[in-house]
């Protein structure tokens, strides 16, 4: 039984240098008859998994839908989670909140609907995407496993109940899904405009590829081959959230000349055959697409339909109707129209073992689904749909389960079921579950479940992003720029602008210029601005500053001018008016090329970032001698430079007469203008939390 207990324990032994290379190819076949290098079969593709976070109790599985809001608590686990090399599994942030890279290059965020999700790296083929899955799966154990560390302090005392994770789409009630997306990237060219010699493979594939489930429909709560397809609302449609087969969104990540194209109705599965040959399968009818092989195929009849029909069909009689009326069986479309063109491309090009493992194994699931052996060993110890429906059905002895009372959020206070269908149900779920209650991996060895990765694998997908690759890249220079904000083909160099904060009120001509340019300054006289200086610096680079003026007396801030600071920059981050004043002056540097990275050009990147990011820290490093003004926050009592009409202001403030504020002032008050009362900041304020009450009474503007 393979766990992160066991892996854990590889670990520490596990070094750069020990790095598997796999099965490969042999020298003497690269090359073709000519004597040159044949083209190979590789294809950058990548999974995205929106996991299923929730909270167990007696009867788990059978909850109407996670509960989200321990989502959080996941991600912030893992972000203080630390390997045994001293390196955190979150190895940088992006601006956003709850969304980084992880250490091995794949990218974890919540995304919309509040699920938690995981992206793998880049990878060159279905072989690497299934080892950064597996190890995706492994991240959320940990996660979970440290979230709950707190979570259970916190309910001392209750009932037991943990944090658990799933890797379900979809729940009984369809109308609570999540995806998992595939990416495959493509020559633009060579793809776009085909799009519809795709589809009807990705119709189909599910006989092979679903994931199997129960769902509930009119009839009852019926098992199916793909629990995906039967929430499908769409064909080919731009925007995921229409839950489409495909989406046309044209985000490639990359250079123009490629097209990734995003299959938006994959299936999160725990079989590491179904990974590898769905992947595999799917990159192979692409390539034969671009080349040239697949020029034709008949049209099907309402593919939505069909693609629910199929799924559906647990029988194994696959029959589907084409737009011309004729009838053909399922497997044959398959065979004839994708399966021979994918055999004339392995003719021509370089294939590797696992391609050529692949094949084999999609040709042998043909010949056995042919001669209806749905049950046969082969079969069940490779097709997920099957395994998981011959696990609930012959061994459903050993599943563990105790019937509890109906909760309120309970699918069997919605639904008809015995305690028999009850228990299956919940099995089902179990059979996803990453956690405590993992039911796959407490039969996959009992049932002998093929596998294809070994410990070692998965614990390199762990630790590294895949070799020579653009994760790779990504990930070196996140150690390399630890306040840069890095995405998946560019990074952000954070320039916050200097901050500086006047002490003297506006001069006449300052309010006049102010109050032409904002009449409604004259019914606020005693407005605190923020001016944002442009202006061009000896590079020619643009050089903002930020001037905030505080109407206070000087010995009111005294001894708190760095927690003033630091409050004004966080209430300008909150400012969506505002907030573009602290990365107005960032820099972002681009790495779109996918190929072509190694050693030697990722150095050579990180050098040239390096040289371009010197030089201009030396350009602003002269600006400052030049104007004698020190690093970070400056107080000055100067009369501030008077305000063009270039610059851009914003204000706010409380109504309020000078004559007001000079009562206030003999009354012992804040000299600030405060119309609140305000009174004087100094050390008496009670700490740093009565300092953000006095800014928030005084200055209402940030």
């Amino acid at each position: 039984m393979r766990s992160v207990v066991s892996l854990r324990r590889l670990l520490p032994f596990f070094s750069p240098h020990s790095r598997r290379r796999g099965k490969g190819r042999k020298v003497s076949d690269m090359f073709g008859e000519a004597g040159r290098e044949r083209e190979d079969l590789n294809k950058w593709q990548g999974l995205e998994h929106e996991f299923r976070v929730g909270i167990s109790s007696e009867s788990p599985e059978l909850y109407r839908y996670a509960r989200f809001y321990h989502v959080d608590e996941v991600i912030h686990a893992l972000e203080n989670y630390t390997f045994f090399d001293g390196e955190r599994a979150v190895s940088t942030k992006l601006c956003r909140r709850n969304d980084g890279f992880l250490r091995n290059g794949s990218r974890i965020y919540i995304c919309t609907g509040g699920h938690l999700e995981i992206a793998t790296p880049e990878c060159k083929n279905a072989f690497e995407v299934l080892k950064y899955d597996k190890a995706s799966e492994i991240y959320m154990q940990i996660g979970v496993e440290e979230a709950n560390k707190k979570y259970k302090k916190m309910r001392r005392g209750s009932r037991e109940a943990s944090i658990q994770a799933w890797k379900a789409n979809v729940e009984l009630d369809k109308r609570y899904s999540r995806g998992t997306h595939e990416s495959y990237v493509v020559e633009r060219k060579r793809y776009v405009g085909k799009e519809h010699l795709f589809i009807p493979f990705l119709v189909l594939r599910k006989i092979f590829f679903g994931a199997g489930g129960f769902i509930a429909e009119r009839e009852g709560i019926v098992y199916v081959i793909s629990p995906k397809a039967m929430v499908a609302r769409r064909v080919f449609t731009e925007s995921p959230s229409q839950w489409p087969i495909l989406s046309s969104r044209d985000e490639p990540l990359t250079t123009k000349d490629k097209y990734r194209v995003h299959v938006t109705s994959g299936e999160g599965v725990r079989s590491e055959v179904t990974r590898l040959v769905n992947n595999a399968i799917t990159s192979f009818v692409l390539s034969a697409i671009e080349a040239g092989k697949i020029r034709h195929v008949e049209d099907i009849w309402n593919p939505l339909q069909t693609f629910k029909d199929i799924s559906a069909n647990i029988s194994g009689d696959w029959w589907i109707r084409l737009r011309n009326g004729r009838k053909v069986s399922a497997l044959e479309y398959i065979e004839s129209y994708y399966l021979e063109p994918i055999e004339e491309l392995f003719e021509e090009r370089e294939a590797s073992y696992w391609d050529k493992y692949a094949l084999n194994t999609f040709k042998k699931l043909c010949e056995k689904f042919h001669q209806g052996l749905i049950e046969d060993k082969y079969v069940v110890r490779r097709v997920e749909w099957v395994l998981k429906l011959w696990v609930i059905t012959h061994e459903i002895d050993e599943f563990e389960y105790k019937c509890s009372p109906r909760g309120k959020f309970d699918y069997r206070s919605m639904y008809l079921m015995d305690e028999k269908l009850e228990k299956q149900i919940a099995a089902s779920f179990d059979f996803t579950n990453l956690c405590d209650y993992d039911l796959y991996e407490r039969v996959a060895d009992r049932i002998g479940v093929e596998r294809i990765l070994t410990d070692e694998d998965i614990a390199e997908a762990l630790l590294f992003p895949p070799k020579n690759s653009r994760a790779e890249l990504r990930m070196r220079l996140a150690s390399e720029f630890k306040n840069a904000a890095v995405g998946w083909n560019k990074i952000t160099m954070k320039r916050e602008p200097k901050v500086q904060i006047e002490l003297t009120r506006p001069g006449t001509e300052e309010y006049a210029l102010l109050f032409e340019r904002y009449p409604e300054l004259a019914r606020m006289p005693n407005a605190m601005v923020v001016f944002l200086r442009e202006g061009r610096g000896r590079g020619g680079e643009p050089s903002r500053q930020i001037l905030v003026r505080l109407l206070a007396e000087e010995d009111e801030i005294s001894g708190w001018e760095e927690e003033i600071i630091r409050e004004i920059r966080s209430r300008i981050s909150r400012n969506p008016y505002l907030d573009y004043l602290l990365y107005a002056n960032n820099k972002t540097y681009r790495f779109d090329e996918l190929d072509g990275w190694n050693e030697e050009t990722i150095q050579r990147k990180i050098e040239e970032i390096k040289r371009s990011e010197g030089c201009e820290e030396d350009e602003e490093d002269e600006e400052e001698d030049a104007e004698g003004s020190e690093e970070g926050c400056i107080f000055t009592r100067e009369r501030a430079t008077r305000v063009s009409r270039s610059e851009s202001v914003s204000h706010e403030d409380e109504d309020e007469s000078e004559e007001d504020e000079e009562q206030q002032r003999r009354r012992g008050g804040s000299s600030s203008g405060s119309g609140s009362g305000g009174g004087r900041v100094g050390r008496s304020v009670g700490g740093y939390s009565g300092l953000r009450r006095w800014l928030g009474r005084t200055y209402l503007m940030i």
